[in-house]
């Protein structure tokens, strides 16, 4: 597999009323685009936390649009993505790093499929064996 597996900032920025240009560009741009099941648990969480109103219900209908066009490009946390998380937080762990349990089990996906990770937060992902590109600042 090759492609980018979308961080939660990406998809997030996409329900912008003016979704930031070079981030649009980066996603035309791409051929394989890819979602984690824990990207999707992260978005809904976020909009849990709302309160109800039209905001809201604006940010549900264009989540439930994406999130649709991309229902078979969405990896699961199995066994191998789960095995590559417990690694990646074993050697920042050893670095003295704190790795995020969302960080680890996105970057461990990322790894047992062989994906980039598209993110903003660039440092969250930084020295961890795979590629990390912030699509704010791709050219």
């Amino acid at each position: 597999m090759n492609g980018f597996l979308l961080d939660t900032n990406v998809i997030s920025e996409l329900t912008k009323d003016a979704p930031h240009p070079q981030v649009t560009a980066f996603l035309a741009a791409q051929e394989e685009l890819w979602l984690s099941a824990v990207v999707l648990h992260e978005l809904d969480f976020g909009l849990n936390l709302l309160p109800p109103g039209r905001r809201r219900d604006s940010i549900s209908a264009a989540l439930a649009g994406f999130v649709t066009g991309y229902a078979d490009r969405v990896l699961p946390v199995g066994r191998p993505e789960a095995a590559q998380a417990a690694a990646l937080r074993a050697r920042a762990h050893r670095s003295g790093r704190v790795l995020d349990l969302g960080d680890a089990l996105i970057g461990g996906t990322a790894m047992a499929n062989r994906l980039s990770v598209a993110t903003r937060n660039v440092g969250d992902f930084a020295d961890l064996g795979f590629e990390v590109v912030n699509p704010w600042e791709s050219s």
